[in-house]
């Protein structure tokens, strides 16, 4: 549905800007000036006739305030869209730099970022990838285990609800995270210069005054949670931990992900680099995926209708999330020292700009 109704979307671009209610005080006048009165139906029709003629030849100037044309937003006491205060300066020069850098293509394979992130990308997402595609085999093995008794239909309603979990959850660490970009339409006009959805990686970058890179860390920590629960949980009952904070990590990592991309290589590209970023997890996915499988298939035995079956429990892809474990450690360790890298560049930025107001 949405892919056949975009042939029929029409963008129109904003004419005009929008103009301000008139005060109180001004309104009172022109209403008192313009009292209705009881007339006869000639003279109604002579009088509006007149009033219209007087309206076309002498149109009222509209009250202009850049304030009001700026945003549909009104501005009270100091906070921003989305009750955010506004963003300080160095909010606004990396949204506004973002804005003016235009890096894309073959272009990004020059430059160290596009392999941090590109390589953070690929790693997070794969281990995300192995508890999304495998979160059945996960069930069906802990709870042979568990409960020999447990019927098919059973086992099949249990993966049921770890897909929710990781669905549900996921939609929520998209929506706790955020991103941050300015409004191409109206730049330089104060906050409202931005376009911002999300909540978490904006009360970052303009409350905080923090590195956007800090989202990363967040969703390596919540990545390497998961995998420590998946390590040690052989109750069925528990395995909602694994399934949600997975989904909770995954989806914090594609809310803020393109935002990052936006901020390094710029916005006019986003759509082409943002495609090159996301050939990470075809890699990556495939390589823990297998991994899984080799662990698993090692643990299991072949019955008679030819399907593998496994009933040891948590060793079945126990060594598995060793190895994920492992791989968030890494990924926590790049995320931290590209919270690290950003600090510095920015700081050795602003000194390179103080050298030169004083010169």
């Amino acid at each position: 549905m949405c892919f056949f109704g975009g042939f029929f979307l029409h963008i129109i671009p904003q004419s005009q800007g929008y103009a301000a209610i008139p005060q109180r005080s001004e309104r009172s006048e022109s209403d008192s000036s313009m009292q209705l009165k009881r007339s006869k139906s000639g003279e109604h029709r002579g009088n509006r006739g007149r009033l219209s003629h007087e309206a076309g030849t002498q149109p009222e100037a509209p009250y202009e305030s850049s304030e009001e044309t700026s945003s549909l937003l009104s501005k009270s006491s100091g906070s921003g869209p989305g009750d955010l205060p506004p963003p300080d300066e160095e909010s606004k020069k990396s949204a506004l730099d973002s804005h003016r850098i235009d890096i894309r293509g073959f272009a990004m394979l020059g430059h160290v970022k596009f392999w941090q992130l590109w390589l953070l990308m690929g790693l997070l997402t794969g281990i995300g990838l192995m508890t999304i595609n495998n979160i059945g085999n996960d069930t069906l093995a802990i709870w042979h285990h568990y409960d020999d008794s447990a019927s098919p239909e059973f086992i099949q309603q249990r993966q049921l609800v770890h897909v929710e979990i990781l669905s549900i959850m996921s939609f929520c660490g998209r929506l706790t995270s955020g991103k941050f970009f300015p409004n191409s339409t109206r730049p330089h006009k104060g906050p409202n210069a931005f376009l911002s959805t999300g909540v978490g990686s904006d009360l970052i970058v303009r409350r905080l005054s923090m590195s956007r890179f800090w989202c990363l860390v967040f969703s390596s920590l919540i990545f390497l949670l998961a995998q420590l629960c998946a390590t040690q949980i052989e109750n069925p009952h528990s395995l909602g931990y694994v399934s949600g904070l997975t989904g909770l990590a995954y989806g914090f990592l594609f809310g803020c992900y393109p935002a990052l991309v936006a901020d390094t290589f710029g916005v006019h590209g986003l759509s082409q680099n943002w495609g090159c970023m996301t050939l990470a997890p075809v890699i990556s996915g495939n390589i823990f995926n297998i991994l899984y499988g080799h662990i698993y298939d090692r643990h299991s035995v072949i019955s008679k209708d030819g399907t593998r079956d496994c009933r040891d429990g948590l060793y079945c892809y126990q060594a598995a999330y060793y190895v994920t474990l492992g791989a968030s450690v890494v990924g926590l360790a790049i995320a931290l020292w590209s919270v690290r890298w950003d600090w510095v560049g920015r700081r050795r930025g602003g000194m390179e700009k103080d050298a030169e107001r004083e010169a």
